[in-house]
């Protein structure tokens, strides 16, 4: 499930305004910043990876929640190391 903490107005690690930060499960984290000429989407899943990416504003929301929805299938499944390193390149390659 994930759960909304409360940062939203605060300034991210971009150095924007955090419009939506949510944790997965105790298991990873995803924040969207709008900074002043682009925003990042910030993403990591604890101890295995962290990653940013960068969007405009007609397609940051429907990159957010890919990204959200790729990190809980990759959470929900049961893998192993080989696995989850399979699953951050791929996740840092389309993203």
């Amino acid at each position: 499930m994930w759960t909304e903490l409360d940062t939203i107005g605060a300034t991210g690690s971009e150095n924007g305004s955090i419009l939506a930060d949510e944790e997965y499960n105790n298991t990873c984290r995803i924040t969207l910043e709008k900074c002043e000429q682009y925003y990042a989407i910030t993403c990591g899943v604890y101890g295995g990876m962290v990653h940013t990416t960068f969007s405009d504003i007609n397609h940051h929301q429907e990159l957010y929640n890919a990204m959200k929805k790729d990190l809980q299938e990759f959470i929900d499944k049961e893998t192993s190391y080989d696995e989850e390193l399979d699953f951050y390149e791929m996740f840092t390659t389309k993203y």
